[in-house]
């Protein structure tokens, strides 16, 4: 298990599911926060900064996808990317726009 995902599942831990919002539209809205100080720190150098915003980015995905009844496992966030694009495409295949350009 990448250290990465051992990041993630203590992240996943500490995040209460009654944290989370219960209309799909207020989970998307709070992915969409994420991403965009996902991509506004994408040229930064804080290391710290973009791990902890890539955690705050996939808790975000990984709640909504729950929600939409999206099967995931935390093992595949050993190649972040790949299940962040993975689960991204599952949820916009559901309808769920994740960008303007989406719909």
């Amino acid at each position: 298990m990448s250290m990465y995902t051992q990041l993630l599942g203590f992240a996943l831990d500490e995040h209460d599911d009654s944290d989370l919002p219960l209309a799909v539209g207020a989970l998307r809205a709070e992915l969409l926060r994420c991403r965009l100080r996902l991509l506004a720190e994408a040229s930064s150098s804080d290391a710290i900064r973009t791990v902890t915003d890539q955690l705050a980015y996939d808790v975000a995905l990984v709640g909504l996808a729950e929600r939409l009844g999206i099967a995931w496992e935390l093992g595949h966030f050993d190649q972040p990317v790949r299940e962040r694009r993975s689960l991204e495409r599952a949820v916009v295949a559901r309808g769920i726009p994740l960008a303007d350009t989406d719909g």
